[in-house]
Formats: C-alpha cells, sequence, structure tokens
C-alpha cells in the first residue's frame, strides 16, 4: 500500500503522510478516495502539492479554452504549470508547507504539522 496511498492514509494515517510530505516515501500515485467530494479532493492535492493545473483551466471545455486566444489543441501552455500549485486549505489536514493559519475541517482541529 505505501506505493499507492489513498484516502484512508490521508485521512487516518498521520505518521504515514508526514512521510510522503518529507518525500521519504516510495509512493507513486495518489488515489484520494476516502473523500466527500471534488471540491475537497482538489483542496487536499492542492495542499499537498500534487496540483499542476491552473485555475483557469478548471470546468472548462476546450473550446472555452481555446477561444480564450490559445491555438488549437494547445491546452499545455495555458493550463499546465511545471512546479506544483501549492494552496494551503485547512490546518488539520497534511500538507505540502505548514498550513497552521488555515481553519480545520475536522473536529479535532489539530495542526498536521
Amino acid at each position: 500500500m505505501e506505493e499507492f496511498p489513498g484516502g484512508v492514509q490521508y485521512h487516518r494515517k498521520k505518521e504515514e503522510m508526514k512521510k510522503i510530505m518529507s518525500g521519504d516515501s516510495n509512493a507513486i500515485i495518489f488515489h484520494m478516495s476516502w473523500t466527500t467530494n471534488k471540491a475537497n479532493k482538489l483542496k487536499f492535492f492542492q495542499q499537498m502539492g500534487e496540483w499542476y493545473v491552473h485555475d483557469k483551466c478548471i470546468g472548462k471545455k476546450i473550446s472555452q479554452i481555446e477561444k480564450e486566444g490559445e491555438e488549437k489543441g494547445a491546452l499545455i501552455k495555458p493550463c499546465c504549470s511545471v512546479e506544483p500549485l501549492i494552496q494551503c486549505h485547512y490546518k488539520d489536514k497534511p500538507s505540502k508547507i505548514p498550513c497552521k493559519d488555515s481553519p480545520a475541517i475536522d473536529n479535532n482541529g489539530k495542526s498536521f504539522w
């Protein structure tokens, strides 16, 4: 399971997630199961430093992006970032950077860091 962690690790295995966040893990891919909705999945991936899609492309059809001046079929340049687009959302969820000033989402509210 170490190579393919999922939502159960994210939500319930703090020490395993600290290894992943610090780079001391063999994790290859992460599946955000055990997560209520798509909006939170996006926030969790952003917070983990595993999100590379610019906001202007989220939830849009290819035709809408192309209308904004990009050449036909050229989506990498306008939509994809070379570096992760890290954003803090919740202090009590795993994060690539400390998110101590963010609100908690869970009842216990203890900071991940």
